[in-house]
């Protein structure tokens, strides 16, 4: 199999909000394995610290991008420096999007992971959407294949009068959480996070036990999520940033 460029060499996905989907992985490992318990988690952790099981090809590789792109790396929440991880086969998505109305602009992103590297089949792990009534407000995300298996991904969402950092990790196991300007969200109770900024520079929010996984078509998924009556009624505040 050809190993697919990894997720920082795509470097127009750095500077476009991931504005593709963009599939990241480094080869190897026995695809066979698909369930994880607490062994194969360890195992795998053993591995990570056998310097006979990296993969030095793809390190130097991350290495030479790293100096070549460290200013943007820096610039997210966490410094994305270069290290050594054992050899792996995974695929991971970011998809950004905007829900827009006559009255709100949301923007979003998923985060998922492909179902197999040759799949075109995401499962979406995190649907993050943050109020920002701002059609030229930036989004800017960093999704990495480097923890297999966990899931983790990061970014930065720009409103009018604050700036929205947050971290994204999903371990196999079903466990997940979002950190996002020091609120933390236990993914097991929600996957679909709604960050409403108010006026006074604080954050309202919603945790939906929703998913784009759950819809054949997303648009089903963004009109499901207008017509919550907990989302309608925040809307409806007259305190959300304008």
């Amino acid at each position: 199999m050809t190993k697919k460029i990894l997720t920082i060499i795509a470097i127009g996905f750095l500077f476009f909000s991931c504005q593709e989907k963009e599939k990241t992985d480094s080869f190897s490992e026995n695809k066979e394995v698909t369930k994880w318990n607490i062994e194969k988690l360890n195992n795998r952790a053993n591995q990570q610290l056998e310097s006979t099981k990296w993969d030095s090809m793809l390190f130097q590789q991350d290495i030479e991008t790293y100096d070549k792109f460290a200013e943007i790396f820096r610039s997210y929440p966490l410094n994305k420096s270069p290290f050594p991880v054992a050899e792996y086969d995974y695929a991971v998505s970011s998809i950004p999007f905007t829900i827009e109305t006559e009255e709100v602009i949301f923007k979003g992103v998923r985060i998922g992971e492909y179902e197999n590297p040759e799949s075109e089949v995401i499962s979406d792990k995190l649907t993050l959407l943050i109020l920002t009534n701002d059609k030229g407000s930036k989004e800017n995300t960093l999704v990495d294949s480097r923890n297999y298996p966990y899931l983790t991904a990061q970014g930065i969402f720009e409103v009018k009068n604050n700036e929205f950092d947050w971290v994204f990790s999903a371990s196999p196991d079903g466990f997940s959480i979002l950190m996002l300007n020091m609120k933390l969200f236990d993914l097991r109770f929600g996957e679909t996070i709604i960050i409403y900024p108010q006026i006074d520079k604080s954050f309202l929010y919603d945790q939906l036990k929703d998913s784009p996984n759950n819809y054949e078509d997303f648009d089903k998924f963004k009109k499901t999520i207008l017509s919550n009556t907990r989302v309608k009624n925040q809307l409806n505040s007259e305190k959300n940033i304008k």
